[in-house]
């Protein structure tokens, strides 16, 4: 018999969502009795309330379970059409063997593989290598149908310049570079859309694996542009730049392209003021 109450205490722990809205208050509310019901479904031990992801389009609530699968991760998320769609891609990309495993859905959740263990690439005291980047980005973008994805990438970051725009980005030369790249494509792949190295996860069985797609279509150098911009200093991304687009074979001033366009965004996410000035001027090519 499932304890309901002891459910609800180990959801308290997301308590700050509640003040995020009325919708979303409301359903927190709701989310014991649907943590319950589907633990009955799929035959659950309800572990401890992993997090709160608001690091992606899908904001959501992840608690850890076991079940018949073994070790898995109940994502939740008051989205049910949003999350839908990172169910479908997550399955575009499974073949590639680079992305969580799904083991199950229903409105407004997912039950996935626990990836173990599951520290993001951004918090590693050491980078992966180019060689072992380019193998996962191969692997991710070999598979899945680009007439799958829900965007174009021309629209998605159209998104993503208005946000930063919006918070007091400068962002009129990162369009104009875009709009060059966009209409020169050389390719149009599956893309993760949202690669960014918090979304990279280490997986003691299957090397880099990656969560929590926005995909889109479009080419490769849209997603490899973040490790390039994760770089230390000015220095340090150059050299990445480099080692990826050799790794890879894609054409490095295209990747050094889409790593300018997209600097002023991960700027305006930036905590560090110093971390700012280097992104900024990655993206003015002074370097």
């Amino acid at each position: 018999m499932l304890d309901l109450e002891l459910i609800t205490g180990r959801l308290q722990a997301i308590a700050d969502f509640m003040r995020r809205g009325k919708v979303n208050h409301r359903w927190v509310a709701s989310l014991p009795e649907q943590v319950a019901a589907l633990a009955r479904e799929w035959e659950l031990d309800i572990g401890e309330v992993a997090g709160v992801d608001y690091s992606s389009a899908v904001t959501s609530v992840l608690v850890s379970c076991t079940g018949p699968m073994g070790e898995a991760e109940l994502k939740l998320a008051p989205d049910a059409y949003a999350l839908a769609e990172e169910v479908a891609m997550l399955r575009q990309f499974a073949p590639g063997g680079r992305v969580p495993q799904v083991h199950g859905s229903s409105r407004g959740a997912a039950l996935l593989e626990a990836v173990r263990p599951g520290t993001p690439v951004e918090d590693l005291p050491r980078p992966p290598s180019a060689a072992d980047y380019a193998r996962f980005l191969d692997d991710l973008h070999t598979v899945g149908d680009p007439a799958s994805a829900p965007r174009q990438a021309a629209d998605w970051f159209g998104l993503m310049l208005g946000w930063a725009e919006q918070g007091g980005a400068e962002v009129a030369e990162a369009r104009r570079t875009a709009d060059r790249l966009l209409a020169t494509e050389p390719e149009r792949v599956l893309l993760h859309g949202d690669l960014h190295l918090g979304n990279v996860l280490t997986s003691d069985r299957r090397g880099l694996v990656a969560r929590s797609p926005i995909a889109c279509v479009g080419e490769r150098c849209f997603d490899a542009a973040d490790y390039v911009l994760e770089g230390a200093d000015l220095a340090d991304m150059v050299g990445r730049r480099d080692a990826l687009a050799a790794a890879t074979g894609l054409d490095a001033e295209r990747l050094d392209g889409w790593a300018r366009v997209l600097a002023p965004l991960g700027a305006a996410r930036a905590p560090q003021p110093e971390r700012v000035a280097t992104l900024l001027a990655y993206g003015r090519g002074e370097y």
